[in-house]
């Protein structure tokens, strides 16, 4: 059993390739539900784009849905993703560093939620989710940067090719010896 409890990620706009990528790195049996928030433009369609080569299902959840593990929810178009312990909660607030969906209120809602078991990436390159990666890192969260930005203390960068080799040594759990 992983001793992770959700992986979450936000990606700018025009990371659409980098995202495909990562997500195809995913395993079919990952034992925890991802959550992703992609800057995204008006009537962008992007679940059916990301779920090409992802070996798990890619869906835009409802209000109050029920996290999942070996799904991947992409937050809807014009909502806020907020992550509560074991679901899902959309928000029309404003915008966030001029967008919505966003990424800090993704992570400073995981951090809230899920703490020491939540798993956090963000693609480099731009100003939304470093705020709220630092909040997620300070309570505990594991948390990791992909590509460009500005240095972070505490925070790892990994690069792309990496990201699934770094996602299977946090999921370790070590098997107890069984004592006669």
């Amino acid at each position: 059993m992983s001793p992770l409890g959700v992986l979450v990620v936000g990606a700018p706009r025009g990371a659409e390739a980098e995202v495909e990528a990562l997500l195809a790195t995913l395993s079919p049996r990952l034992s925890v539900p991802v959550v992703l928030v992609f800057h995204r433009g008006c009537q962008e369609r992007l679940a059916h784009s990301l779920g090409r080569r992802c070996p798990l299902p890619v869906l835009e959840p409802d209000d109050k849905d029920e996290l999942v593990a070996g799904r991947v929810y992409l937050a809807p178009e014009g909502y806020h993703l907020l992550v509560d312990r074991g679901g899902i909660c959309l928000s029309r607030e404003p915008a966030e560093h001029g967008q919505r969906p966003a990424m800090d209120p993704l992570f400073e809602s995981t951090a809230d939620a899920y703490g020491p078991s939540a798993v956090g990436l963000l693609f480099g390159g731009h100003e939304d989710g470093w705020a709220g990666l630092s909040t997620l890192r300070e309570r505990g969260g594991h948390v990791a940067v992909i590509g460009e930005g500005a240095p972070v203390e505490g925070v790892e960068r990994v690069p792309l090719s990496e990201v699934k080799d770094w996602l299977a040594r946090l999921s370790y759990a070590p098997r107890m010896k069984v004592q006669p």
